[in-house]
């Protein structure tokens, strides 16, 4: 049997359910609630699900890489059958029929949030993710110690912007002495000339070419000659100069690393080391006026240390430049939910400094490391980015755990996904709760949080405080939930979006959508803020 692309299936729609089956094996999906389409299933769908050969042949199933057994699924006869929940996570379910380990088919089904378009919004939220880290990162003061491995193998805190600041200083002074003088090459180039423009390095250089007929070349033109023989005239000499030439495979390697970093610096242009960055390697760029190397450009065996030192530090500078790397870039499409609490974060970080907060230092979120520059805040893990406008304090923070054994909750542990604090000079202290759900439910039309997201909140808020003497002090101030949906006039009149105005209720928050990001920060003025 082949175990190619005959034992793949595809899932189609029938009066009974989702069908995939070939020559060997059936699988039928009947659907017991949520919403079933010709190609995919959306999120909280249950399904009956039977399995079976179309011979008689025991069969294994494996659903995901798990045998289906395990999956609760029972087994009559050579037919499996049992329940399957795709749950609230996005992506696909794979089931693979096997018989005398002999794939029998194989089929993908696509899970899908419920009418949210996962695809787009993961790649609106990476985008986001790399903008805002790149500018809390580099709108941080000057003597911020961020952990750095480019100095060290251990690791240790250094002033991130005097790392860069030192190694860009190191560059400038590599490519200046590269310039002084560079990598060359003896070149030889070879010029047609008429006879009466022929050019040489002493009086007898044309008179030997003259006498010397391997340098002559006809022309059809009407131009001085020489008369060679009867019926012949040279009007044209070839000559022969050699020179030297700076277009070399190390030179164009040269240039092709530092294009590569001024695209990178783009990305930091609007800070002052990016603005430097990038007006000292384009002024070297235009010094080098050369096109990058070509695939079979092969640098060297011996390089000069100038070229060598000019390479390194390309490199470090690159690794603090590249693609932003950690926890929320880890991430695939089946855990867009995750990828949207981490959005929320940043995003909710970044309203703050629109609003007139600078970011000042930020405790265990940013890390440089041979990989580039590192987004840390793993889930399960707390992280904190420090804010400052004037008096005002604000430490935001990631996974902030509420213990019963500190006195900070009731009967159990709670942690919510965001923690705005805000410290104001006079001593007053204000705490407000954020859940990020990246899910929804239909209410008449309207797109509204889950009822248990809303429940969780009242949880929060009504068990985080601390406990002081014999009296329990509830210490938040509102908890919300923000979830994708688009700002919706008749959402607004729903219960779950006026208990705002008391500090309990659903915001909506969709990547790409300018109107919810507008209403977020409308709500931080108006009710956090103010």
């Amino acid at each position: 049997m082949d175990s190619g692309q005959h034992i793949r299936a595809s899932f189609t729609q029938t009066s009974d359910g989702l069908v995939a089956e070939n020559d060997y094996a059936r699988i039928l999906l009947s659907p017991v609630q949520g919403q079933v389409f010709s190609d995919h299933l959306v999120e909280a769908t249950e399904c009956n699900c039977l399995i079976r050969p179309l011979n008689e042949k025991d069969i294994s199933v494996y659903i995901d890489d798990q045998p289906a057994e395990t999956l609760g699924f029972l087994r009559d006869g050579h037919t499996l059958w049992g329940r399957l929940a795709t749950g609230d996570h996005p992506g696909h379910i794979r089931f693979c029929i096997r018989s005398d380990n002999v794939d029998l088919l194989y089929a993908e089904l696509d899970v899908r949030p419920s009418h949210l378009d996962y695809e787009t919004d993961y790649q609106i939220m990476r985008a986001d993710l790399e903008r805002i880290s790149r500018e809390l990162v580099y709108l941080l003061p000057d003597q911020t110690r961020i952990s750095t491995r480019l100095t060290d193998d251990k690791g240790s805190n250094l002033d991130f912007h005097q790392v860069l600041d030192r190694l860009l200083n190191q560059l400038v002074r590599t490519l200046h002495a590269i310039l002084k003088r560079p990598h060359r090459r003896l070149k030889t180039v070879q010029h047609i000339r008429a006879v009466d423009r022929a050019q040489g390095r002493d009086p007898d250089a044309v008179a030997h070419m003259i006498r010397s007929p391997q340098f002559w070349t006809h022309s059809g033109t009407d131009l001085p000659h020489l008369p060679i023989a009867d019926g012949i005239g040279c009007t044209h000499l070839r000559e022969t100069h050699r020179h030297s030439d700076i277009d070399t495979p190390l030179n164009r390697h040269l240039v092709a690393h530092l294009k590569r970093l001024s695209l990178r610096a783009r990305s930091i242009a609007h800070t002052d080391l990016g603005h430097r960055l990038k007006i000292y390697v384009d002024r070297y760029l235009r010094l080098l006026p050369l096109p990058p190397a070509r695939r079979d450009d092969t640098l060297p065996i011996h390089i000069d240390v100038r070229y060598q030192t000019a390479f390194a530090l390309i490199r470090d500078l690159n690794r603090a430049l590249v693609p932003c790397t950690g926890g929320p870039f880890d991430l695939s499409y089946r855990d867009t939910h995750a990828l949207y609490e981490y959005w929320v974060y940043f995003t909710l970080v970044h309203t703050l400094c629109d609003i007139g907060f600078v970011p000042i230092s930020d405790d265990n979120l940013f890390h440089l490391t041979d990989r580039g520059l590192s987004v840390s805040p793993a889930q399960g893990e707390a992280s904190a980015i420090y804010l400052q406008r004037g008096e005002r304090r604000i430490r935001c923070l990631y996974n902030m755990t509420y213990t019963t054994s500190s006195g900070r909750a009731l009967t159990h542990d709670l942690r919510p996904d965001m923690i705005i604090e805000i410290n104001n000079s006079n001593g007053e202290r204000a705490i407000y709760a954020f859940d990020a759900k990246y899910r929804r439910e239909d209410y008449n039309g309207t797109w509204i949080p889950m009822r248990e997201d809303i429940d969780k909140m009242h949880a929060y808020r009504d068990a985080i405080g601390q406990v002081i003497d014999t009296d329990f002090q509830r210490i938040l101030k509102s908890a919300v939930v923000l979830f994708p949906a688009q700002v919706d006039s008749a959402y607004q009149t729903h219960a779950f979006y006026t208990s705002l105005s008391y500090g309990i209720g659903g915001l909506p928050l969709l990547p790409g959508d300018a109107n919810t990001l507008s209403a977020l920060k409308g709500y931080i003025k108006e009710h956090i803020i103010a």
